[in-house]
C-alpha cells in the first residue's frame, strides 16, 4: 500500500468515526427538539401577533419574542439543521452511497421538520405539528441506520 493509499483509507477511517459521533450528537439533540416540541405544542401560547406571518419572518418572532421554550425549540431546530450538514459531508467523505443517502434524507428530515416549525409560528394548524414529529422520527431513524451501517466501530477496534 503507497503512502497516498495508506492516508486515504485513515482519512475514511476518521470520517466514518466522526460520521458515527456526529449520528450519536444528532440523535440526542433531535430528543431533545422533540421533548420541547411537545412543551411547545401543549404548553407555549404563541403571541397573536405572529399569526399570518411568512416563513422567515415567523422564525425570527419564534427566536426573539416567542416564549423561553419555543425560542430554545427554534434555536435548536436551526442547530440541527448545521448538524445535518456536518452529518452529510462526513458521509460524503466516507464514499459509502448508502451513508450519503441515509444522511441526506435525514437532512432532508430536518429540513422539512424545520420548515414546517416555521409553518407552525405563523398559523397554529395543526398539520405542521404533525409534519414536525413525523420529519423528527425519519430523522432520528436515519441517523440511527447510520451507525449500524458504517463498517468497523469502537467496539470492533478493540477486538484481536
Amino acid at each position: 500500500m503507497s503512502a497516498s493509499t495508506g492516508r486515504q483509507a485513515l482519512s475514511r477511517t476518521r470520517a466514518r468515526n466522526g460520521l458515527r459521533i456526529n449520528a450519536f450528537a444528532a440523535i440526542v439533540l433531535l430528543l431533545l427538539e422533540f421533548g420541547l416540541g411537545v412543551g411547545v405544542a401543549i404548553y407555549a401560547r404563541i403571541p397573536v401577533a405572529d399569526h399570518g406571518k411568512a416563513l422567515f419572518a415567523a422564525f425570527g418572532s419564534a427566536v426573539a419574542g416567542g416564549p423561553v421554550v419555543l425560542s430554545l425549540h427554534a434555536v435548536l431546530g436551526t442547530l440541527l439543521l448545521v448538524t445535518g450538514v456536518s452529518a452529510l459531508v462526513r458521509a460524503v467523505i466516507t464514499r459509502g452511497a448508502l451513508p450519503m443517502a441515509i444522511a441526506a434524507t435525514a437532512l432532508l428530515a430536518i429540513v422539512v421538520a424545520w420548515l414546517s416549525g416555521s409553518e407552525f409560528v405563523g398559523t397554529m394548524a395543526n398539520g405542521p405539528t404533525l409534519a414536525m414529529a413525523v420529519a423528527t422520527g425519519v430523522a432520528i431513524l436515519g441517523y440511527a441506520l447510520i451507525l449500524f451501517v458504517i463498517p468497523g466501530g469502537p467496539s470492533q477496534a478493540a477486538r484481536p
